[in-house]
């Protein structure tokens, strides 16, 4: 497919920018004190050239202070991404629906922030609408 894998690249990215604590699409059994989790929830395609990725953040840290601290991170490691190919490819624009917002882990009870943007990405070649 054309399109390139947001997903992926984000975790590629924001890895090398929170270390040590892990970037993953899945939350490891157990999970770690420290961790962040990039899942693409949508978004859509704009033939030709283009995708609008939607990605949840989620930050989990010991306290509530610390996880609002690497999502505000993460936030500005997003942020950098608009109007650069940061990720391997353009990314022509970042917005942002739901800004970090401490949100506790249900299953665990454990400090956690969650965030939601949305990246505007360059196909890596024009992409032919289904009929």
């Amino acid at each position: 497919m054309a399109f390139p894998d947001v997903n992926e690249s984000l975790i590629a990215y924001l890895s090398s920018i929170v270390a040590p604590v892990r970037v993953v699409s899945r939350v490891p059994d157990p999970r770690p004190t420290g961790l962040v989790q990039v899942r693409r929830v949508g978004g859509p395609a704009t033939p030709p050239v283009r995708d609008a990725a939607r990605v949840d953040i989620w930050c989990w840290e010991a306290d509530d202070r610390s996880a609002m601290a690497l999502a505000l991170q993460v936030r500005t490691a997003i942020w950098a991404l608009s109007g650069t190919a940061l990720l391997g490819f353009p990314c022509y624009r970042v917005s942002e629906f739901l800004g970090p917002r401490l949100d506790e882990d249900p299953v665990t009870n454990r400090p956690r922030a969650w965030a939601t943007y949305q990246l505007l990405v360059r196909a890596d070649e024009a992409i032919e609408p289904a009929p």
